[in-house]
């Protein structure tokens, strides 16, 4: 190669060099001026500023209104707290008043508020409109619908003592926000109140009558609750006497059961025994007493009984032995017959002078656990008021084969009341 050619070689490769490197110097300064335009906008508008989110936001529902405590850091530009629900449609503003550096503790209730679930979202604000973020909480919100359904504290019973006293007896509790009970009633014109705690399970009231009133209810503190909320009154009819057994007497009739085996006899059902030897207790197969087995006794006066209870012989298995399974309880104000009447006491001439109160059969449950639980609570029966009204004399039909399908009987107690709780 001859220089002439070696110099236009290198004229060329100047000049294409030169190309190449102003072509890429123009792709760097047209680079540039894409970055610089993608931040521009960031550096025009300048640095976002929030204000702090408040801290410790703790709620206290109530009847109709809330309760909220919340923390501001010590930050003193913050100067309101906004406090929105509805989906932002309502809201309020809660000045921050600082008396002193360091953070402020905070406090405001919504009053004459709807029942219901709400969120509520909190947002903190400085005097040149820098907020905060969001801090929310939902809350439950009580009222007439809630308290309309809360459930007072049961009463088992309510029985007149012997010395004219009223022994109410309570169900265990129903919930673990039940705080506690309230009985009221009037007395001699006053106005009485008795606030009965949850460890309480029976309380007595004095100087009370037989159809008197009193009226209860329950007082109830959900978790995180502002305020105690009552639940609807329920109002009680005290009772009359149950009936006292210490006057009952055997009355024997023609074709009566009297066979009894050992000392075990009729009056045994009202010595407040239900188990063995305080039973009724038949000799078994006795000559000429075959099924049905009738038994009588004289409550001492006339009576309007409205229920009863008879309990099985609860020292013997559950749905085992001689206790009845099939039995009639008849009720009449006077015997209308000589009891030694054969032709009428025998037969079943005698129903139509007395009352059928009861015609049951005992079911036994399906579950172990609950033929144990029937077996000792004993079976408890409504008697109608035109069947249990003035009724003196009680009759005992026991119909066929007990448990054991053995020709004897068993009865624990009975027990009956004059007046409905």
């Amino acid at each position: 190669m001859n220089k002439n050619n070696i110099s236009i070689i290198r004229k060329g490769c100047k000049a294409a060099f030169a190309a190449v490197a102003g072509f890429f110097l123009l792709f760097l300064a047209a680079g540039c001026d894409d970055i610089n335009s993608l931040h521009q906008k960031y550096y025009d508008e300048g640095e976002d500023i929030y204000t702090g989110v408040i801290d410790s936001l703790k709620t206290y529902a109530g009847y109709e209104k809330v309760l909220f405590e919340w923390q501001v850091n010590s930050d003193p530009r913050i100067a309101k707290v906004l406090i929105y629900w509805n989906q932002r449609m309502d809201s309020v503003t809660v000045d921050v008043n600082r008396t002193q550096s360091g953070p402020v503790l905070m406090s405001y209730t919504l009053e004459n508020m709807d029942e219901g679930s709400y969120i509520f979202e909190f947002m903190t604000r400085d005097n040149e409109g820098h907020h905060s973020l969001m801090k929310e909480a939902t809350v439950i919100i009580y009222g007439q619908a809630y308290a309309g359904v809360l459930r007072n504290r049961g009463i088992s019973s309510i029985e007149i003592q012997t010395n004219g006293d009223m022994l109410i007896t309570w169900e265990a509790l129903s919930s673990r926000d039940i705080r506690y009970a309230t009985v009221e009633y009037v007395l001699n014109g006053e106005t009485k109140s008795v606030r009965v705690e949850n460890s309480e399970t029976q309380t007595v009231l004095k100087g009370l009558n037989s159809g008197d009133e009193i009226s209860v209810y329950t007082t109830y503190l959900p978790e995180n609750a502002l305020d105690l909320i009552d639940s609807p009154r329920r109002t009680y009819t005290l009772p009359k006497w149950k009936i006292n057994k210490a006057n009952f007497s055997i009355v024997t009739l023609a074709g009566d059961n009297t066979s009894v085996n050992g000392d075990r006899n009729l009056a045994r059902i009202w010595d407040n025994s239900i188990a063995n030897p305080g039973i009724l207790h038949t000799v078994e197969n006795a000559a000429g007493f075959n099924f049905p087995h009738h038994f009588t006794f004289d409550m001492s006066m006339p009576t309007d009984i409205v229920r009863f209870r008879i309990w099985p012989r609860t020292d013997a298995g559950a749905f085992t032995g001689h206790s009845p399974r099939y039995f009639e309880i008849w009720g009449t104000d006077e015997l209308k017959k000589d009891a030694s009447d054969e032709a009428y006491w025998k037969s079943d001439a005698w129903k139509a002078d007395w009352k059928l109160m009861g015609d049951h059969t005992i079911v036994k449950p399906d579950t172990e656990d609950e033929q144990k639980a029937a077996w000792a609570a004993g079976w408890e029966y409504p008697v109608s008021n035109s069947a249990g009204r003035s009724v003196r004399y009680i009759r005992l039909v026991i119909k066929t084969a007990n448990w054991q399908n053995s020709n004897c009987v068993n009865i624990g107690e009975i027990t009956l009341w004059d007046e409905d709780l």
